[in-house]
């Protein structure tokens, strides 16, 4: 069917169910939109591992949120006493972030920032892919074979620290991060919030086909945790438990790694 739809309807916007609670507009032309309607979310393991982290109360920041899965998730999970804050650069991609959370009743829990996050306050240029592909849209430079760049957009930078200073954000629990490798640039703009002992707990994206677009190695974005005093750990199978990990030898292929001080990630 999804063959179908994408062959002849690749437009047709459809309500798809997320997870067991939650629902989102895809469309058969999005690259996130074929792994929600087959498998009702995208990534299973790191789905399971955030809705069994979060609780009630939370703050959490969502960092290239796209068409808003964490978001939702993460909204639903930490209730009325909690708080996300979801950036999102792409103007295609924050138009259906905002849908979404409107679809799900959860505009009340979210704060929505169509800026990318980096390590200084200014703009940058995103790489903006064919429609339905914005999930590999980039600051750097770097190209994917799945899809062709067809253009790029200006967008504003922020640095969480400076954004939660402007705003009186006091602390934050957890941050989802998968912006394309952009991750060390955001790590850097966040050096007072990861510096302290209650510093959030990171589940982020590593891998060198999408920081070679800047210039690094993954391996840099493992070494400045590890300066901050963060420890990685590996998801277990179906994101249930977590394992600590050793550092790779290099980031060939891509990998998602749940940073965090203490024991704090096994609560």
């Amino acid at each position: 069917m999804w063959v179908y739809l994408r062959k002849h309807h690749p437009d047709k916007a459809l309500i798809a169910p997320l997870g067991e609670d939650l629902k989102v507009r895809i469309y058969p032309k999005d690259v996130l939109g074929k792994y929600i309607y087959i498998d009702g979310v995208f990534e299973p393991d790191c789905w399971n591992f955030v809705k069994g982290f979060l609780r009630p109360g939370m703050v959490v920041f969502d960092l290239g949120a796209n068409l808003g899965q964490y978001t939702l998730l993460a909204a639903h999970c930490v209730g009325q006493q909690g708080r996300v804050h979801s950036f999102e650069p792409s103007e295609r991609m924050f138009r259906e972030l905002e849908f979404n959370v409107t679809l799900n009743g959860l505009s009340a829990l979210c704060t929505l920032n169509r800026v990318a996050v980096s390590d200084a306050p200014g703009t940058a240029r995103l790489s903006r892919y064919e429609e339905g592909a914005e999930v590999f849209g980039s600051l750097g430079a770097h190209r994917r074979s799945e899809a062709n760049v067809i253009g790029y957009e200006e967008v504003q930078t922020v640095t969480l620290d400076d954004y939660l200073k402007d705003r009186g954000i006091d602390h934050v629990d957890f941050i989802k991060m998968d912006i394309e490798g952009a991750e060390l640039l955001a790590l850097k703009g966040a050096g007072t919030l990861l510096s302290r002992r209650d510093a959030p707990t990171i589940l982020l994206e590593m891998g060198d086909m999408n920081t070679d677009g800047f210039g690094y190695k993954s391996s840099c974005i493992w070494d400045c945790l590890e300066s901050l005093g963060y420890r990685m750990y590996c998801l277990g199978p179906r994101g249930g438990s977590l394992q600590e990990a050793k550092r790779p030898t290099d980031f060939r292929l891509t990998m998602n790694v749940v940073a965090s001080k203490g024991e704090k990630a096994r609560s």
